[in-house]
This record gives structure tokens, sequence and C-alpha cells, in this order.
């Protein structure tokens, strides 16, 4: 049951800075950057506590990630990359 409140929060946050981008380009209304900035740490808070209660080192996740990334796309993004993955490769780099 706390996976299932950590993830909706973590969708209610993200909702809420798309609605902060969605008034900005739909209205014109100015970016509130500092609503911007608080809905980013509301995310964080709810990854950060889905791993805390899942035992899960949110510091390895992001190095995994990077690592993954950093091996599809050698120099930069490319779609063709980004459409063309090996993902037998990635899950290895994900796995260690």
């Amino acid at each position: 049951l706390d996976d299932i409140h950590m993830i909706f929060g973590m969708a209610t946050e993200v909702g809420e800075l798309m609605d902060a981008y969605k008034k900005n380009i739909a209205y014109k209304s100015k970016l509130d950057l500092i609503n911007v900035q608080e809905e980013i740490g509301d995310i964080m808070f709810y990854i950060a506590s889905f791993c805390r209660i899942n035992n899960f080192d949110l510091d390895k996740i992001i190095e995994k990630n990077v690592k993954k990334l950093e091996s599809r796309y050698p120099e930069n993004f490319t779609e063709y990359h980004a459409n063309n993955r090996n993902l037998a490769s990635e899950r290895k780099i994900l796995e260690n």
C-alpha cells in the first residue's frame, strides 16, 4: 500500500508540474519557476520515499541509468539511437 501511495503521489505531482507548463503555453501566463521547483521537490520526495520503502539505493539507480543512457547515446541524443536501442545491452548495464 505504501508503494501505491508513493506512485500516486509521483503521478499527482507530475500532473501539477505539467499544469504549470500548460498554463504558460496555453494561456501565456508567466511560468512560475518557484512553483516548478516546488513540484520537482515534491516529485523527488515521493521518489526518495519509494526507494526507502523498497530498500533501493537511489544513487545506484541514478548511476546505472546514466551508464545506460551513455551506452544508448555515445555522443549525444539522436532519433536513430532512440528508435534503435540495444535492449539486451541496456539490461546488462542495469543488472550489474
